[in-house]
């Protein structure tokens, strides 16, 4: 039983397993950059709420 715990420990110091942090897929670079486009998200109904309300108050100082 203690053959095979030493032969495991001897095993992972040898021969170490990468861990999941070393993986880079982005190449060399490392810069990942997204193009929307012209695409727009939409308001969530509270954030349209709050953009009318914004409007108005813009409205009403001038």
């Amino acid at each position: 039983m203690k053959t095979y715990l030493i032969l495991a420990l001897t095993a992972t110091l040898i021969f170490p397993t990468p861990s999941q942090s070393d993986t880079n897929h982005f190449g060399a670079g490392g810069v990942f950059e997204l193009d929307l486009g012209d695409s727009e998200i939409p308001l969530t109904p509270k954030q349209e709420r709050e953009q009318k309300l914004l409007e108005e108050q813009l409205k009403k100082q001038k």
